[in-house]
């Protein structure tokens, strides 16, 4: 299957779409609220407007931020270190709620820009130009119940975090 969504263009001075091109017609998603992948294989690499938004959620560095070597983020400047992680390996703020017996993000609505996109991810082929991804193994996408992955939920669920990735 080739995990390739679409290919954006953005004006740099304005930082709009220029062009978006769709390679899937058919895929879906619906987050199921698992946490199966997303939350409990490490965390992700964090930006700095992602640190400061967690440090506007009240938590401090030393609680969350384990910061990055020079070398391990040499092609993304932006990158300042990554969440840490439990002992189990998964998300410091990732919490199982049993009452509702689900997971729940303790920073949800201040949450990385990398867990934001998850399941999808991006590469970049110029300064200007993306390709998104998706990450298959996720068990939201292709969910029957789950909403038509287009240029519309493109522009409305994952250009802003796309954006926030770009210098």
């Amino acid at each position: 299957m080739n995990e390739t969504l679409a290919r954006i263009t953005i004006n740099s001075e304005t930082r709009h779409v220029k062009d978006l091109s769709l390679h899937q017609k058919h895929l879906r998603f619906k987050c199921l609220r698992c946490a199966i992948f997303c939350c409990r294989l490490g965390g992700p690499w964090l930006t700095g407007r992602d640190i400061e938004r967690i440090k506007q959620a009240g938590y401090d560095m030393k609680d969350f931020l384990e910061p990055a070597l020079k070398s391990k983020f040499k092609g993304l400047p932006i990158m300042r270190g990554s969440l840490k992680n439990k002992e189990d390996g998964s998300c410091v703020f990732l919490k199982f709620d049993a009452e509702k017996n689900r997971c729940e993000c303790l920073i949800y609505d201040f949450r990385p820009v990398l867990c934001r996109l998850y399941p999808f991810d991006f590469g970049w082929i110029s300064l200007n130009t993306i390709v998104l991804k998706f990450i298959p193994c996720c068990r939201g996408l292709n969910n029957p119940d789950g909403e038509l992955v287009d240029e519309e939920f493109i522009t409305n669920y994952l250009l802003d975090s796309v954006l926030d990735l770009m210098i």
